[in-house]
């Protein structure tokens, strides 16, 4: 998804991740990972309330571990608000292509 950013440029949608941790936490998975919060290039809502992720359905849905985490999830929202494509994962790393992403996005035109 990183390497097709300039893409979703192109077709002026936004890209907004939503991180059901404290700031600090997600920090850690960052450095982690060898990035820090300097490396997104798009915004990161944090989540800790799971407020937003209970609104889409995806809090708690997932054992990680021993512990039970978010579902992850991606969605495409029109500018209406209306959501037109949504994939909730079955596994940590079961989620769309970026090539699907832009499929969806550009039928939006």
């Amino acid at each position: 998804m990183r390497n097709a950013l300039k893409t979703f440029d192109k077709t002026n949608a936004q890209i907004i991740a939503v991180d059901p941790h404290d700031s600090w936490s997600a920090k850690y998975l960052l450095k982690e990972a060898g990035a820090s919060t300097d490396d997104l290039s798009f915004p990161m809502l944090m989540d800790p309330s799971l407020t937003v992720s209970s609104m889409y359905g995806v809090s708690f849905q997932m054992r990680i571990h021993t512990e039970l985490s978010n579902r992850p999830a991606t969605f495409v929202i029109d500018k209406a608000g209306v959501i037109q494509f949504a994939q909730r994962a079955n596994q940590f790393n079961d989620r769309p292509s970026a090539k699907k992403i832009l499929e969806v996005l550009n039928g939006l035109e």
